[in-house]
C-alpha cells in the first residue's frame, strides 16, 4: 500500500498540490493505523473468492490497468463498498447481507472501479481544497473575524461547507460511476439485471440496519429460571426532550454514500435498456464464503469487546438460519463471558453504551438496557442455563473456556 500511495502521490498536479498530497498522506496514515488496529478482515478464502470475480472483470475489460489495485474486507456491518482514490478498495462485511450472487458483486466492483477510473476520490479533495482557498472562502472568514457574536457558529458552518469526505458523492457523481461501471459490467458473462438489483438491495431506510427483532425474553427464559421483567426496566431520567437522536452512527460507514438509489436505477435502466425481467444469476461462488462472512460480523464485534451489536448480530444471523447451531452456542456463551468480566472489572459503560431514550434502533437498546441490568450471578445462571438447554454437546476445549458457566 505504501508503493501503490507513493506513485498516486506523484500523480497529482495542479494548483494546490501539496495541499491535496497533505489530504491524500493524512487519509493514508488513518488507513495504515486502521489496519494495525484490526479494522480490516484478511482470510484466504475470502481472497480467493473476491478474485474469482475480479479475474472475470479484469480479463474483459483490458484497458483498464488495474495494476495497483487492492481490496480489503473491513469489519463494518454496513452495506457498502469505497473507492479511496489511490488503488485501494475496501469492501464491508454487511455488502454481503444484501446482495444475492456473484453477479449483483461484480457490478459493485464494476461501479467502484468506476470511481477510480473517474478520479472521483481525487476530484471530492481537489475541489474541496479550492473551495478553501478560494476568494469567496477568505471573505467569508474575514467577515466573521469582524462579527461581535456568533462567531463560533459562523465559523463551524463554513468548516461544514468545506468538509472533505473521500466517500460522499453527489447524485452526479454516482450516476457517472453507475454508468461506467455498467459498461465493464455488460463485458463480463453476468447478467445484466443484477446491476438493478444490486442498487435495489442497496436502497436501505436510516433506520433498517439495527430493526430485526431480537426477542431476549424468549431466548433466556428457562424452566429452572424464568426470565426477570426488571431486566428490561429502564431508569426514569429527570429530563425530558423532543429531540430525536440516533445514537447508532456508523462514523464514516453511513448508509448514505450511495443516495437516491430509485433515481440512479431509472437512469440506468433507460441508458442502457436492460432488461430487468430475466435476473438469473451467473456466479455461485458466493455460497462458499457465506458461512465466514457471517461468522466474522459477529466476531468482528466480539473481538471488540461491543457486546451489545455482538449479541444483536448473533440473534439475527442465527434466527435468520445463516450461522450454525453449535457456533451459536459458543458466540454466545463468549459474549455472556465477556459481559461477567467487563461487570466484575466495573468496565461494562465502556463496551455497552447505556439506551437512548430518542434513539430509533429500538432493539439495540433492549439489549443495551438487558446488558446493564444484569448482575454477576444473573449472568452465570444465564450462562449455566443456556448451555444446559441447548441441547447441544460441545467439544471439551470449547467447553474449558467456559468452566464459569458449565461447572
Amino acid at each position: 500500500m505504501e508503493a501503490i500511495n507513493k506513485k498516486h502521490l506523484k500523480r497529482i498536479n495542479g494548483r494546490h498540490a501539496s495541499k491535496v498530497r497533505d489530504v491524500f498522506k493524512g487519509r493514508d496514515e488513518l488507513v495504515f493505523k486502521q489496519i494495525n488496529d484490526s479494522a480490516f478482515f484478511f482470510n484466504t478464502e475470502f481472497d480467493k473468492y473476491v478474485n474469482h470475480v475480479l479475474d472475470e472483470i479484469y480479463s474483459n475489460n483490458p484497458s483498464v490497468d488495474t495494476s495497483d489495485f487492492k481490496f480489503f474486507l473491513r469489519n463494518s456491518i454496513a452495506p457498502n463498498a469505497s473507492c479511496y482514490g489511490d488503488g485501494m478498495f475496501d469492501i464491508h462485511l454487511g455488502l454481503f447481507d444484501t446482495l444475492k450472487s456473484d453477479d449483483e458483486f461484480a457490478f459493485v466492483l464494476c461501479h467502484e472501479i468506476a470511481h477510480k477510473i473517474l478520479e472521483h476520490p481525487l476530484n471530492n479533495v481537489t475541489n474541496a481544497i479550492s473551495r478553501l482557498n478560494s476568494d469567496e472562502t477568505k471573505a467569508q472568514l474575514k467577515t466573521i473575524k469582524r462579527q461581535k457574536y456568533g462567531q463560533t457558529r459562523s465559523a463551524l458552518s463554513v468548516i461544514d461547507e468545506l468538509n472533505i469526505d473521500f466517500l460522499a458523492y453527489s447524485r452526479a457523481v454516482e450516476s457517472q460511476a453507475d454508468s461506467l461501471g455498467f459498461i465493464l459490467f455488460k463485458n463480463t458473462k453476468y447478467n445484466q439485471a443484477s446491476a438493478i438489483s444490486a442498487l435495489k438491495g442497496l436502497d436501505l431506510k436510516d433506520d433498517i440496519l439495527l430493526s430485526h427483532p431480537v426477542n431476549i425474553e424468549d431466548i433466556f427464559n428457562f424452566p429452572e429460571y424464568p426470565f426477570k421483567d426488571y431486566w428490561l426496566e429502564e431508569e426514569v431520567s429527570i429530563f425530558n426532550t423532543s429531540e430525536k437522536i440516533n445514537d447508532y452512527q456508523i462514523s464514516s460507514d453511513t448508509l448514505k454514500t450511495h443516495p437516491e438509489i430509485p433515481f440512479r436505477i431509472g437512469k440506468l435502466i433507460r441508458e442502457n435498456a436492460i432488461d430487468t425481467t430475466s435476473n438469473v444469476p451467473i456466479g455461485s461462488e458466493k455460497k462458499k464464503i457465506e458461512q465466514l462472512i457471517h461468522n466474522r460480523s459477529i466476531q468482528a464485534f466480539i473481538d471488540i469487546k461491543q457486546l451489545d451489536l455482538a449479541l444483536y448480530q448473533l440473534v439475527k444471523k442465527f434466527q435468520e438460519k445463516n450461522i450454525d447451531k453449535e457456533s451459536y452456542i459458543e458466540k454466545m456463551l463468549l459474549i455472556l463471558k465477556q459481559t461477567y468480566l467487563a461487570r466484575q472489572k466495573h468496565e461494562l459503560g465502556k463496551y455497552v453504551q447505556p439506551k437512548n431514550k430518542f434513539s430509533k434502533e429500538k432493539e439495540l437498546n433492549k439489549i443495551r438496557i438487558f446488558l446493564h441490568n444484569l448482575e454477576y450471578r444473573e449472568i452465570v445462571n444465564l450462562g449455566k442455563y443456556f448451555y444446559t438447554n441447548c441441547g447441544v454437546e460441545l467439544p471439551e476445549e470449547t467447553i474449558n473456556q467456559f468452566r464459569i458457566f458449565v461447572d
